[in-house]
């Protein structure tokens, strides 16, 4: 006889009793592809090119060099791709450094600034989620570190995630928060969906709406079927889950790693249990101009987009200091996804909106990633390569059919497996 291959769902039901269990991915591959995810990582304010960059990079193909900004990624070298040289456009009108956050992963040309003066729009992880997320609990998962209480600026300056112009997907800052909104229990509600109760409302209205009206209420009740499932995707997420592995947090931690660290566990866990399969990440806001504690690195606060702008080896060397301190923490997350056999299916990516913090220079920007099934090495572009080709690629990677990303003007194939 010739043995099946093992799904989960008869694992489960072999095991005779409901357990809470989360995606094995062991038993999925031999039935069918692993389900992809992705994560992005967003670092402000660029990063000191004379520590991250190679003395001599050719375009194309090169070896990964562990400079010493790239030293803490030595653990995880073999699973790592660093793309550099890759160019944004910035539109002026409106501010350098909320460009630089808000439209890092936007679909929009740099010509097409639908809102106000920002080409903001639906970004990438917001498209890859439509074609890999709609089945699971949360489509995707929006997550910030920054605790920060002197918040004076605007959402351009800390939100990464839009789900079209002007509508920015807001990150949750407190873990715990996160965590009530992973594995939070339900409380119970009514028995009957109130998909049709409303429905059965709707169809005494129809019959005296004009034809505008009754699409907008067609659009209406479409939001809120689609809101009713995504509570019974999370519902039925919940009791299979049972207790989640992962301690609840009491809140933000003091230590700045840390805090990073739990964050990113957090969306670890949430791929694990297939909760959701798209996350981001915002390790700070641009400028901001408030400083930050970086425990165990400094004996007092600093302001890391200050020490952009600021000469002398002292601040250079601070600088470095920060850029390890980010890889160190990506060098973690990629051990997590490792641990739990989770990286290579899982897309793992950590840049900046600008290369350099002091010049604000749009132009030559790194991009890191991780798992995924990438070609590794490191893929240097000389001349105008826009970013948007490395984002179309991993749109098309995702299921997308889409031919053009924002300002793209083909796929880097050359990274692609």
């Amino acid at each position: 006889m010739t043995a099946r291959p093992a799904t989960r769902r008869h694992f489960l039901r072999a095991a005779g009793v409901t357990l809470g269990l989360p995606f094995f991915e062991s038993l999925t591959k031999a039935a069918s592809t692993a389900p992809q995810r992705f994560a992005f990582i967003y670092t402000p304010n660029g990063y000191w090119q004379k520590a991250l960059m190679p003395g001599k990079v050719v375009s194309g193909f090169n070896p990964l060099t562990l400079t010493p900004t790239l030293q803490p990624l030595a653990s995880v070298k073999d699973d790592v791709t660093l793309i550099t040289g890759l160019d944004r456009q910035f539109v002026p009108g409106t501010g350098v450094h909320a460009q630089a956050g808000s439209c890092w992963l936007t679909s929009s040309s740099p010509q097409e600034t639908l809102d106000g003066g920002f080409p903001t729009n639906t970004t990438l992880d917001q498209i890859i989620a439509k074609h890999i997320g709609a089945d699971c609990a949360l489509p995707s998962l929006e997550l910030s570190a920054n605790d920060f209480v002197d918040n004076k600026e605007t959402k351009y300056f800390e939100c990464i995630s839009w789900y079209g112009p002007g509508y920015a997907a807001n990150p949750e800052k407190n873990p715990r928060a996160v965590f009530q909104c992973l594995f939070g229990q339900s409380q119970g509600g009514p028995t009957k969906s109130v998909f049709d109760v409303l429905l059965a409302d709707a169809k005494s209205l129809q019959r005296r709406m004009g034809r505008e009206d009754q699409a907008k209420l067609g659009e209406y009740l479409d939001s809120v079927r689609a809101t009713e499932q995504r509570i019974q995707r999370a519902e039925a997420a919940s009791k299979r889950i049972g207790k989640p592995t992962l301690p609840e947090p009491q809140g933000i931690p003091e230590k700045r790693a840390a805090y990073l660290r739990l964050m990113a566990d957090l969306f670890v866990h949430a791929f694990q249990c297939d909760l959701t399969r798209v996350a981001t990440l915002l390790v700070d806001p641009e400028r901001w101009d408030s400083p930050r504690l970086y425990h165990d690195l400094f004996d007092k606060p600093q302001n890391h987009h200050v020490l952009t702008h600021t000469k002398g080896d002292d601040a250079k060397e601070k600088l470095a200091k920060i850029d390890r301190f980010h890889m160190e923490f990506y060098a973690h997350v990629v051990s997590r996804l490792k641990e739990v056999n989770l990286l290579d299916s899982t897309t793992l990516v950590m840049g900046s909106g600008i290369s350099d913090g002091d010049q604000h220079n749009y132009a030559d920007l790194e991009v890191l990633i991780a798992g995924g099934g990438w070609k590794r090495g490191h893929f240097h572009y000389e001349g105008w390569r826009p970013l948007a080709d490395l984002w179309l690629t991993m749109a098309q990677r995702a299921g997308g059919k889409r031919e053009r990303f924002a300002d793209s003007t083909g796929t880097l194939d050359e990274i692609a497996v």
